[in-house]
């Protein structure tokens, strides 16, 4: 079998298994890339080891957007975390391959996914919170203001992941009983609780929101159409513009990563932000941990009882 027929079955199979469009598209692009790198449409047996190792090193190479449609080539090199993407659905999509009997066997097996250098997670202070917030002034009814006011609560209350919060339902979401329905990672449903506040913010957009346009869609823009991903950031960053937060992270996922860490701050556990935001491990709610305890850190040294002893 060709590599093309090979993407084309495993296409099929995603679908048929329930595996996200984004996922899907992610790995079909990967594979790609690595039998272009191999030539083209090297036979899929015979590729083992060597020829993924040869690729990884071909990747840290490489210069960030290389061959990128619409982006210039940077003067950086690829992160390791792209990198890792690419050696991890390569290996996703050649574990199906021998699982469906299309290669008699595994030859990439042992590769092992790079490591990734554990970053600090970027996330907004209490000020910028309050900053972005305020800018959100309603002149009329029909004002976003309303509607982003109440979009910005929520990603903060409830750290849902952008396409979790634009996949919202109007029947998802229900304000007398504190919760919203969410959808998640590998079509996982869960039920999010919110806050007074949240549900005060969301009644009121609920109030001022514009007639739907053949949609379900909670989020709506001004012409009642659903709100896409790239309209929010948008919005986050306009917001942002208008507070004069400049450096600040003000995209959705900063906003989930805040709300984990504001979550246990506040004195929440692992365990419970675990099933709020809809991880399989504990392996992530932990590195929120990691971050938490570092604030505590920083707060002690800037209150230190020792080193404001006088002499």
């Amino acid at each position: 079998m060709s590599f093309s027929d090979a993407i084309a079955q495993y296409r099929t199979c995603a679908r048929a298994e329930g595996q996200s469009p984004k996922t899907v598209k992610e790995t079909v692009a990967c594979v790609r890339r690595f039998s272009q790198f191999l030539g083209g449409d090297p036979t899929l047996g015979d590729i083992g080891t060597g020829e993924l190792r040869r690729f990884i090193l071909a990747l840290q190479k490489r210069e960030a957007y290389a061959q990128h449609p619409y982006t210039r080539p940077q003067k950086r090199a690829l992160s390791p975390e792209t990198i890792a993407t690419y050696v991890r659905s390569i290996k996703n999509f050649f574990a199906f391959l021998a699982r469906e009997k299309i290669i008699p066997a595994n030859l990439i097996a042992a590769v092992r996914v790079p490591r990734t250098p554990e970053r600090i997670m970027p996330i907004l202070t209490e000020a910028e919170i309050v900053s972005l917030l305020g800018e959100t002034r309603v002149v009329g009814r029909m004002d976003t203001g309303y509607r982003d006011k109440a979009l910005m609560l929520t990603l903060l209350d409830t750290g849902l992941r952008i396409s979790e919060l634009c996949g919202l339902r109007d029947s998802d979401v229900d304000l007398e009983g504190g919760v919203l329905k969410v959808m998640g990672k590998g079509q996982r449903e869960r039920h999010v609780p919110i806050g007074a506040k949240v549900g005060k913010a969301l009644g009121l957009y609920q109030w001022a929101r514009p007639q739907a346009v053949g949609t379900d869609k909670f989020w709506l823009t001004e012409d009642g159409r659903p709100l896409t991903p790239g309209r929010i950031a948008k919005r986050l960053k306009h917001y942002a513009e208008k507070a004069g937060l400049k450096g600040a992270k003000v995209n959705p996922h900063s906003w989930r990563h805040t709300s984990a860490v504001f979550y246990l701050r506040n004195g929440g556990d692992i365990f419970t932000l675990q099933k709020k935001l809809g991880h399989k491990t504990l392996e992530m709610t932990r590195r929120y941990a990691n971050l938490a305890d570092s604030d505590v850190k920083a707060a002690h040294l800037s209150h230190s009882p020792a080193d404001k002893l006088r002499g």
